[in-house]
């Protein structure tokens, strides 16, 4: 939660107040911030759950035990079936949009190292998406609006968010 204020304030220092051009904030407070956009808190402390970026894309890692109630409640009938120690994984990646939007599309799921097959993942992306609609109906997308003249961009370790000169 701690996270979510720090990068709210860094977010409005660059693109709202104009204090600072630009700044750097950790992979795990940026998710946590994109947790909050989605409405999807609080988010329990302390969580097990670890987040990697470099330039390509965002992992999020830990186990099912480290979810949230409501989210393995989202999992249905599969939270059931796997060891509360089974190792999870996301990855998502930023794709391209216009000026004044950044979009996050989740990308893979995995569950004890193996891929989620699409097909499941379709289908269950779609329930999280009737949940959350700011994701939209794939239930993969989150776009987060930002001034035409400010851009995001993933760094070795961080997220870089900035406005142009």
């Amino acid at each position: 939660m701690a996270g979510i204020q720090r990068v709210s304030g860094k977010v409005d220092s660059v693109f709202i107040d104009r204090k600072s051009p630009e700044f750097i904030v950790g992979g795990g407070d940026w998710v946590s911030y994109l947790a909050a956009r989605l409405g999807a808190v609080p988010i329990p402390e302390p969580s097990g759950i670890q987040v990697s970026v470099d330039t390509a894309r965002i992992l999020v890692m830990g186990r099912m035990s480290d979810l949230p109630p409501e989210t393995r409640g989202l999992l249905g009938p599969m939270a059931t079936l796997v060891d509360p120690n089974t190792q999870l994984e996301a990855e998502v990646v930023m794709a391209p949009t216009g000026p004044g939007a950044v979009r996050f599309v989740l990308t893979t799921i995995r569950v004890g190292g193996f891929a989620i097959p699409e097909s499941i993942l379709a289908r269950f992306l779609a329930q999280v998406g009737e949940r959350y609609p700011v994701l939209g109906k794939s239930g993969r997308e989150l776009l987060v609006g930002i001034p035409a003249d400010g851009h995001v961009g993933l760094v070795q370790d961080g997220v870089r968010i900035w406005v142009a000169p």
